[in-house]
């Protein structure tokens, strides 16, 4: 995919993220009636009806809100099935650039909403599921008992790339985007804990099942949405339905109610790969002008980007970039080129497409260690090449 198909399907996953399902027409006095009756709703929603269950707290994504989940009718009715309250936990987040808070920081505002609760179960959207990742890896006292994640990017979605270049007209840019996009360092550190997070946690991966193009989540795909030391299931639905449904699925009521697990699913068969380059202790320079990709009959092509220009991550130094390998395509060939006279590295598609336990390789590529086996290589072995692995 060239970087005009790529920009034209970014943009497209971007309006189907804003979209609405399912739009009516309706004449205004209809509009500002049904978000009384919402409102109204909520706040009975909201009152304590079973307070020695275990409650249900709900985790929106990025751009969403009260809006994202069941109308609160049927919240309600769920609350009466379960025997159980159902809380919405809401946060700052949208599309324009503004200076919403990094997920970091949001973390720290679920631990203080969470606190009076001695044990509750999550059910996490979108985004809403990597605010949910984040908080259970930096506090170990939590109460959490099940965790539901709902069309989770987990390995980040191409459309922030588009929502970080709208953010770009502003100096403080669009921060929640910046760490949601595949490569960027908030993933990094937060997918290479392996799951270690979810000790002693009751986890669910649900994400939409990709059979057609009306549904499926053009948003997220399956090597992002799906999660590695999961169970992961795959459900009939969009990046939207999910949550706006996530009350009429009989294997979501099994999980919530009793811990019950649907049949898994297996590991998708797209393979991506983000790569970091380390050169004398420290991230080797990255650019356009020294990583290069090559298609089957050795023509160059652009078949990964660099993340990440701005800061990616509240811990993270900025220009930490990350070469982004998606869809790997057979035969194709890369190769990094470091500066001071050093031979290139270089990597084919298959030895990228090897790892079978998650669809997204992650990779150090530690130069020195590099030259460190060639040498070994070649006080062994005299006739073997120095320089390419």
């Amino acid at each position: 995919m060239n970087s005009h198909s790529r920009l034209i399907l970014q943009a497209l996953m971007l309006f189907i993220i804003v979209a609405v399902s399912g739009c009516t027409v309706k004449s205004d006095q209809q509009i500002v009636d049904d978000l009384w009756a919402v409102w109204e709703k909520s706040e009975q929603l909201a009152q304590v009806n079973y307070p020695e269950a275990v409650p249900l707290v709900l985790v929106h994504g990025w751009n969403g809100g009260e809006t994202t989940w069941p109308v609160p009718e049927r919240l309600i009715k769920l609350e009466e099935l379960l025997r159980r309250d159902i809380y919405l936990f809401t946060y700052r987040t949208g599309i324009f650039a503004n200076r919403y808070p990094p997920l970091e920081v949001l973390e720290e505002q679920l631990d203080r909403y969470l606190a009076p609760y001695a044990q509750v179960d999550i059910v996490a959207h979108s985004m809403g599921g990597l605010l949910v990742r984040q908080y259970l890896a930096h506090h170990q006292e939590h109460a959490v008992r099940r965790v539901l994640f709902l069309a989770t990017p987990h390995f980040g979605t191409n459309a922030a790339q588009v929502l970080v270049q709208l953010g770009s007209v502003r100096p403080a840019g669009n921060i929640q985007a910046t760490e949601i996009q595949p490569g960027s360092d908030f993933l990094w550190q937060l997918n290479a804990l392996e799951g270690a997070e979810f000790d002693g946690v009751e986890v669910l991966n649900l994400y939409a099942a990709d059979s057609s193009l009306l549904k499926t989540d053009l948003v997220v795909p399956p090597s992002s949405a799906y999660l590695p030391w999961a169970h992961n299931a795959m459900m009939q639905g969009d990046h939207h339905t999910l949550a706006e449904n996530f009350d009429s699925y009989t294997e979501v009521l099994g999980f919530l109610n009793e811990g019950l697990l649907p049949a898994a699913e297996p590991v998708p068969a797209r393979r991506d790969a983000w790569l970091r380059f380390k050169l004398l202790g420290n991230t080797a320079r990255l650019s356009e002008a020294n990583f290069k990709s090559y298609g089957r009959r050795g023509l160059p092509n652009k078949e990964y980007t660099l993340c990440c220009e701005l800061r990616s991550g509240l811990y993270s130094k900025a220009g930490y970039y990350t070469v982004v390998i998606q869809d790997i395509e057979p035969g194709n060939n890369y190769a990094f080129m470091p500066y001071g006279g050093r031979e290139p590295l270089l990597l084919t598609a298959e030895s990228l497409m090897q790892s079978t336990k998650q669809p997204v390789l992650m990779q150090i590529m530690d130069l020195d260690a590099k030259a460190v086996e060639s040498t070994k290589e070649v006080e062994t072995e005299p006739q073997s090449e120095v320089g390419i692995p």
